[in-house]
């Protein structure tokens, strides 16, 4: 299950990941200024429902993350494909959406084995928008879906596209299927709609793919979620149960704080902003709250030895603070090692879980056996005091060795990463900046071991100045390691270092101090 993004002053923030360095001067940027100027549709809406969401944005990175690490290219595309990435982080955040997508649509089509064809960029422009996006099991659907393109393209006569949406059930099997006709033109965002005409036996509860195809391509166009009963009424009753329960145990104090935050997850209506609601099996997530509220009622810890990634929050006194928790298969008994990531400015605390390297921070985990803590950045801050309670918490659920706690950052988690180790030498046995970081100087009795990671062709995060930091501390005696990545960018650099990164960091253990 993915996470919350719950920041709301950043603007339709999703998990890019990258640093929010706005003062990089946005110029003509590979990858970008050489297509024409696309309209402005991000803030057009189509019934009643905004053109470009966070969860478009998303989907965008993962495509692309997916298709550079299923087909890594080689120099010299590689780095021409690192440049137009970065370009297309700058023009998200300077508030340009549907350029950057379009941008990451185009170099993810460049990573195939033949070049796309003017269909295949018709299609991947396309967005499926349903009138309701929950359903009820057994239940005749009486909901609509819009198709729209969410940027122009680069026509110059008309491109008439014939497309079939699809409706699979969980198991695969074709349960509504209707074609459409859409027509693309020069300066124009194309759309059309239909209506679902689907019995209510074939609607079992679980989570359905919609599916758009043209020819031989198909394009991934969202899901619908069906599900037993109202969840805004489990919702409510499982909020009036919870606040009956009052546990004495502080592992299930600890628990009860993430069970409530993960039963407001609950929606008929989930957001296309949160990506916790839009990317989560609403109905397994229903059931997996009502069994933990059974066990914190029975005063006992639902979250204890669970394997697999879970959502929910780390509770400081002060406020939670949204977290992604993943566990290897062996999470037993034995002590574990513990990876701490923070993501960077526009991403969330499922970045690390889902996009950098496709996800590859779960091989990682369970190819050496590491318990991995994922949270939301924006509120970790630079506090040391926050990794003791991260190791606090989540010794309440899995045996931890205090001796091998790792802290890993990206450009602003980089930034953030330099500034918890400055002062928690004693806590933790190493730690990693990826394109970020500006100080690497000591504050405890103890200096800790710090690998920084540096992207030559990093357009969001200047090089020069990482590098002469890391340097600087190097030259004082510090334990700071510098490696400098060619033919890299900002952020497809982390599922390349990443491997290498966490291997480096497991060389690493903290001795317990000598009288």
């Amino acid at each position: 299950m993915t996470a919350h993004f719950g920041v709301e002053r950043w603007r339709l923030v999703f998990a890019l990941g990258l640093a929010a360095l706005l003062c990089v001067a946005i110029g003509s940027q590979p990858g970008v200024a050489d297509e024409p100027a696309a309209t402005k549709p991000d803030s057009k809406q189509l019934t009643g429902r905004l053109l470009i969401t966070r969860a478009d944005l998303a989907a965008a990175l993962l495509r692309i993350e997916r298709a550079y690490f299923a087909h890594p290219p080689q120099e010299p595309q590689r780095s021409e494909i690192n440049k137009g990435f970065d370009a297309a982080t700058l023009a998200f955040f300077t508030g340009r959406n549907a350029e950057a997508i379009r941008a990451i649509h185009r170099l993810a089509d460049s990573l195939g084995s033949e070049p796309a064809s003017p269909t295949d960029q018709a299609l991947s422009s396309l967005k499926a928008i349903p009138s309701k996006s929950v359903w009820q099991a057994g239940q005749a659907a009486d909901a609509t879906v819009s198709i729209a393109s969410m940027y122009e393209l680069p026509l110059t006569e008309p491109l008439p596209l014939s497309v079939t949406l699809k409706l699979l059930s969980p198991t695969g099997d074709v349960v509504f299927e209707r074609p459409l006709d859409i027509a693309f033109g020069p300066n124009r965002l194309a759309q059309t709609g239909t209506s679902f005409d689907i019995a209510g036996a074939h609607l079992t509860p679980g989570l359905f793919r919609l599916e758009l195809t043209a020819g031989n391509t198909t394009l991934p166009a969202g899901n619908i979620q069906v599900v037993t009963g109202s969840l805004d009424a489990k919702r409510e009753a499982n909020a009036a149960r919870l606040e009956t329960l009052k546990p004495t145990d502080p592992a299930v104090i600890n628990a009860l704080a993430s069970c409530k935050a993960r039963n407001k997850l609950l929606s008929n209506a989930p957001s296309e902003e949160n990506s916790a609601q839009f990317m989560a099996d609403l109905n397994a997530l229903s059931n997996e709250v009502a069994a933990e509220i059974d066990a914190i009622a029975a005063e006992k810890n639902p979250y204890a030895r669970r394997i697999g990634d879970t959502w929910r929050v780390l509770a400081t006194g002060k406020g939670d603070i949204l977290l992604r928790v993943y566990a290897p298969p062996v999470a037993k008994d034995q002590p574990m090692p513990l990876l701490i990531v923070l993501h960077g400015a526009g991403g969330d605390e499922n970045m690390f879980l889902e996009a950098y390297g496709a996800g590859l921070i779960k091989k990682i985990a369970d190819k050496h056996g590491l318990l991995i803590a994922s949270p939301l950045t924006y509120r970790y801050g630079g506090s040391p005091e926050r990794i003791k309670q991260t190791i606090d918490a989540l010794s309440h659920d899995y045996a931890i060795d205090r001796s091998r706690v790792y802290l890993l950052g990206h450009s602003m988690g980089a930034a953030a990463t330099a500034s918890l180790a400055r002062g928690a030498g004693d806590t933790l046995a190493a730690a990693c900046c990826i394109a970020g970081g500006s100080s690497f100087t000591n504050q405890s009795t103890r200096a800790t071991p710090t690998l920084v990671i540096v992207p030559e062709l990093d357009a969001v995060v200047p090089p020069q100045g990482v590098k002469a930091a890391a340097e600087k501390a190097a030259a004082s005696g510090l334990p700071v390691e510098l490696r400098m990545m060619p033919g890299f960018g900002h952020t497809l650099s982390v599922g390349a270092v990443l491997e290498d990164a966490v291997d480096w960091l497991l060389k690493h253990r903290l001795e317990p101090p000598t009288n």
